[in-house]
Parts: C-alpha cells; sequence; structure tokens
C-alpha cells in the first residue's frame, strides 16, 4: 500500500495527525522490534489521542492526548528499540529531555537512542518501523503537523520498508 497525503493548514490538515495516529497507535498495539524517527527539528507534540482510555500501556498518563516521547518511551517499555535522529539545534532540547527522564522513569534506558548530527546537515524526515515506511518533507513539530504545506508518503511494500530499515540502520545504527 502506497498513501501520499499533500497538506497545508486549509487541505489535509487533519490527515496527517491522524495518520501519525493510527500508526503509533498500531505500535502501541503490536510493536515494531525497531523504530527509527528522524526528524531535523522535533517537539514532543501531542499524537494519540487516549481520552477514552482505549490504550492500556498508556494507563500512566491519563485520559488524554498522549504526547510523543510518552509514546516512545511507553514502546520501548513494550520491547521496541527506539531510535531518534535529530540535529543539535536548542529547538530540539525540550523533546530530548523529556524523553531522557521518561526513559530514566521506566528503566528503558537502554532501549532508547537519540543521534544527534552535529553537521547540521540531517534533512531527511522519516518513521520507519517493522511494517511501514512513513517520509517526506514533514518535521515533528506542531507546525510541521499542523502549519505548514507539507508531503508526506507511507509505503508498507514489504521490499520497499526492508530496504528503508536496512538504510536506516546503516545511517543511524541498530545497536544500544
Amino acid at each position: 500500500m502506497n498513501r501520499v497525503i499533500r497538506k497545508s493548514s486549509a487541505q489535509s490538515s487533519t490527515e496527517v495527525l491522524d495518520l501519525l495516529g493510527a500508526l503509533f497507535a498500531a505500535e502501541l498495539v503490536h510493536p515494531s522490534t525497531h523504530l527509527w524517527l528522524v526528524s531535523p527539528w522535533i517537539s514532543d507534540v501531542g499524537i494519540v489521542d487516549n481520552t477514552v482510555g482505549a490504550f492500556p500501556a498508556l494507563t500512566r498518563f491519563g485520559r488524554r492526548h498522549i504526547r510523543l516521547a510518552e509514546i516512545l518511551a511507553i514502546l520501548a517499555a513494550e520491547r521496541t528499540y527506539v531510535f531518534v535522529a535529530t540535529t543539535i539545534d536548542s529547538h530540539n532540547n525540550t523533546f530530548r529531555r523529556r524523553l531522557q527522564f521518561l526513559a530514566r522513569d521506566l528503566d528503558v534506558e537502554t532501549k532508547i537512542k537519540v543521534v544527534t548530527d552535529p553537521s547540521g546537515l540531517l534533512h531527511t524526515k522519516s518513521l520507519t518501523g517493522d511494517r511501514y515506511a512513513l517520509a517526506g518533507s514533514m518535521n515533528i513539530t506542531y507546525k510541521g503537523i499542523h502549519l505548514r504545506e507539507e508531503q508526506v508518503e507511507l509505503n508498507t511494500d514489504p521490499a520497499y520498508v526492508a530496504q528503508a530499515r536496512m538504510d536506516a540502520r546503516d545511517r543511524f545504527g541498530d545497536d544500544l
């Protein structure tokens, strides 16, 4: 399956958030062994709507929209190796600190690795799990998800996903 979303603040603005929410909800139900999230600028944005309490793994966070760092930490607790690649831009510090705090709190520090590109040249944006690869122009930030004109493409073709996983592993590692 291949799905492309072209969005702006006026057109398809919620489709990307819905897609991210669905991908992370699927991860909560059937976690990937490895998950690579690549975003030069990244924020701890709300991703999964758990206002009705549909996800038992998220109970500790209450019935609300669950933020990205919380989801990644819970996935690590569910045996997913989580790799986040970003830049050293100060914008990313809050997210990195929050993820580190949650990893410590859940005792999953050995399951999460944050790779920072000191060159500042990283521009790739992607989310790659066992069964899908999402790539495009969008950073995982409030503006990227809600305001900017962006394009993302979801691909579930096994050959494409296998190549995306190998590329992520080669560039950002799979060892912790």
